[in-house]
């Protein structure tokens, strides 16, 4: 009989760990596992201005409750994070934070999308992630290393929301 690989090891713990999860994460995992695949085509296909239209649409903004604590933010990214190790390809880390920030506005917390890249390990690379209060959400060591290039509250403007403009006589 051969020991079981490291892999295989994690792998049971990460199911055992995901059987013991209490209803409300069991539906925000099913809600990422059904966002990943639609964000992450539609950041393929039409970019990432209407994916964030996309998510906006996907994800009305509600008043935020008392049971809407930021101390579930981590949480929330953890589980978008299991629901990405079920699709092949893998999101990107742009379409896993397009979808955290989803979940995140529909709780109705003021969480922002950040975009960053570093030249540290050669060629540019680039990263995305979700912010709360100015704090990364989740377990993501990588921005600590990353120069911000821009970052997209969670509300954006709406074009209702912007006076029109004058034309000139």
């Amino acid at each position: 009989m051969s020991p079981r690989s490291p892999r295989s090891a994690r792998l049971t713990r990460a199911l055992l760990g995901v059987a013991r999860l209490p209803r409300d994460d069991w539906a925000l995992l099913a809600l990422a596992l059904v966002l990943l695949p639609p964000v992450s085509v539609g950041l393929r296909l039409v970019g990432l201005r209407r994916a964030l239209a996309l998510v906006e649409a996907l994800s009305p903004a509600r008043r935020r409750c008392a049971e809407d604590d930021p101390r579930g933010a981590p949480r929330t990214a953890w589980l978008v994070e299991v629901a990405a190790r079920c699709w092949r390809p893998r999101p990107t880390c742009l379409a896993k934070a397009l979808v955290v920030l989803s979940l995140l506005k529909r709780r109705g917390l003021p969480a922002q999308l950040v975009v960053g890249v570093t030249k540290a390990r050669g060629p540019l690379e680039g990263h995305a992630w979700v912010e709360l209060g100015g704090a990364v959400v989740g377990a993501d060591p990588g921005p600590a290393s990353y120069a911000v290039l821009v970052r997209m509250p969670a509300w954006l403007p709406t074009s209702a929301t912007i006076a029109p403009r004058e034309r000139a006589p």
